[in-house]
């Protein structure tokens, strides 16, 4: 007897530690200490911004600096760690080709960053941003990064797609898309992958097709695409990599083409969906929280970006 209420107590003792692990959020306390010995210390970093006349580092005080550490510490903390291991217990659902429901909490989180204006954290002020030396902006991934990893893709993403048309965009790309990512009202994403290749670009076979004034047909599959679809933005500008008519093989024939998921009227408001649909949404191990989307283009509206 005295055994048997022994081995049913150990049983509901394990259950009861088992349940309790699940319902656990995993505490995360931002690095601040490392982070200011390494600029205050290791980098004199405040002698640096000094001298960084581009990118306002004069603006970049020591109450600055220590004010947007912290303020993004605590977003961190508070309010992207306890969404973490839930958000890869839920996942992301696909409802429909251009219907994805991302996992509670991340919706208003993502709200929460844009209205901080973190995402123009770095960027030019001409397109919205605030200009700060982008040392700044990498310590603000940083602190996401390690509290939410698949949250910190959605604005990581943008990131992406922000730089690749400051370099290279037109100035009429550069108008229309801009803005309206730097504020973080629309997201952007990096199609490059597609099912026969992965690394080797140089098999890229997207098919981009000329229709006149400046625009192309875009037609292909491309897939693991982060953040592809989802419910944060009425509009993503997905950045495709394909080949025109005549372009020569390899990776010398490859061109980068703007395709909205909704077009863009010339006033700047959406137009259609613009037949870019999503597939499938990979399972892929730890990374649920975030969409890694199959996107099928279909004769897809886009620009020539390079």
């Amino acid at each position: 007897m005295l055994a048997s209420s022994l081995r049913r107590g150990m049983r509901s003792s394990v259950t009861a530690l088992r349940l309790q692990s699940k319902m656990q959020v995993r505490n995360y306390q931002a690095p601040m200490r490392e982070i200011q010995f390494l600029m205050n210390e290791v980098n004199d970093f405040q002698e640096h911004y000094k001298k960084l006349e581009k990118t306002n580092g004069e603006q970049a005080t020591p109450d600055m600096v220590d004010m947007i550490l912290e303020e993004m510490a605590k977003f961190s903390e508070n309010e992207l760690a306890p969404l973490n291991e839930g958000a890869d217990r839920v996942g992301c659902k696909q409802l429909g080709p251009n219907e994805v429901v991302t996992p509670p909490g991340f919706k208003e989180a993502y709200k929460n960053f844009i209205e901080g204006g973190w995402v123009g954290l770095s960027f030019p002020e001409e397109y919205g941003g605030q200009g700060l030396p982008q040392s700044l902006g990498l310590f603000q991934a940083e602190l996401t990064a390690t509290a939410n990893w698949t949250w910190t893709m959605f604005p990581g993403l943008s990131k992406g797609a922000i730089n690749t048309l400051i370099s290279h965009g037109t100035d009429e790309l550069k108008a229309k898309y801009l803005e309206k990512l730097v504020s973080g009202e629309w997201t952007g994403t990096m199609c490059l992958t597609e099912p026969q290749c992965g690394s080797d670009l140089g098999q890229v076979s997207t098919k981009a097709e000329p229709i006149g004034d400046g625009k192309y047909k875009i037609t292909g599959t491309k897939i693991f695409i982060s953040c592809g679809e989802h419910d944060f933005t009425d509009n993503i500008l997905h950045c495709v990599l394909a080949r025109l008519p005549d372009a020569p093989e390899g990776t010398k024939g490859i061109s980068l083409f703007a395709v909205p998921k909704k077009t863009v009227n010339d006033d700047g408001s959406l137009g259609d969906l613009n037949k870019a649909t999503i597939g499938r949404i990979e399972d892929k191990m730890g990374c649920h929280g975030s969409p890694t989307c199959e996107i099928n283009f279909d004769n897809s509206i886009g620009e020539l970006i390079g």
